[in-house]
């Protein structure tokens, strides 16, 4: 299995959690790769399963340390990767695909039916990562709107409290950020969300709740609609991109991508690593 690419190496460089390599081995050829932005990115043609650390990328020698995310296991070398991963799980599940990586499934349920997975026949790829049903006739209900069966998975769910004081959404009182729909309870929260809203979805994040976006165009080629085929969700944060290779472009550094997206909306907002 070869080392991590480009691609990854620009994903984990892109977030000041992963730069610092815990084992200190010194300096490698990862810490001086160019920006994802100017490797051609292309679809892995094959995937194989997971022999090195995505933090490290040192081989694995047992399979004690793990993140579960997505009905998904991803497997590192240490504890202290684990942390790593833990924190952006969708960004490293996303260079693991570019390497070819298939992560392992862990399901027992059937995410359409809540029924145990009686076997694993039928599924829906997406990137790396399988969704198994039952009946095969649910395979395409799954293929078109993925994160819907994703989010059971994780455990995840639509908001459904305010982040700032803890009530029940009012549908009256929603209002739009950073190009989110958001809920409150009451109309004077939105000043406190607007106040710190990093500090707001990450509450959201904590809670496992996820937020939609205003708008379905593509943060990478914002004049074209993305696809609920193509999910991505960054945080609380769910964004629709247009095709496989945009997904892994926008994964690996969404800051570049953002600043456009926002302003094809009209939205001026400061991008910064701590909003996503």
């Amino acid at each position: 299995m070869k080392p991590l690419t480009i691609l990854s190496a620009a994903i984990l460089l892109a977030a000041p959690t992963f730069a610092q390599n815990e084992h200190d081995h010194g300096a490698t050829g990862h810490d001086q790769q160019p920006a994802a932005e100017k490797h051609e990115m292309t679809l892995p043609t094959k995937l194989v399963e997971q022999t090195l650390c995505p933090i490290t990328g040192e081989e694995l020698e047992d399979h004690d340390n793990f993140i579960d995310y997505e009905g998904q296991r991803i497997y590192v070398c240490c504890k202290k990767c684990k942390t790593k991963v833990a924190v952006k799980p969708e960004q490293i599940a996303m260079a693991m695909f570019a390497d070819g990586v298939q992560l392992e499934n862990l399901q027992t349920i059937d995410p359409v039916s809540g029924k145990p997975l009686k076997e694993k026949t039928h599924f829906h790829q997406l990137y790396n990562k399988r969704i198994y049903v039952n009946d095969m006739k649910d395979v395409a209900k799954v293929a078109a709107d993925p994160a819907k069966y994703l989010d059971v998975l994780e455990g995840r769910k639509p908001q459904e409290r305010c982040a700032v004081m803890g009530g029940k959404i009012d549908p009256e009182a929603s209002f739009e950020i950073e190009g989110m729909h958001v809920g409150q309870c009451c109309g004077g929260c939105e000043k406190k969300w607007k106040k710190d809203p990093a500090a707001k979805f990450a509450v959201l994040v904590e809670r496992k709740e996820v937020v939609e976006p205003v708008n379905m165009t593509c943060p990478v080629m914002p004049k074209m609609n993305g696809s609920k085929k193509y999910p991505v969700t960054l945080g609380a944060k769910r964004y629709y991109l247009c095709g496989e290779k945009v997904a892994m472009m926008f994964v690996a550094n969404p800051e570049k991508y953002l600043p456009g997206w926002y302003a094809a909306q009209g939205i001026k907002v400061p991008v910064t690593p701590a909003a996503l």
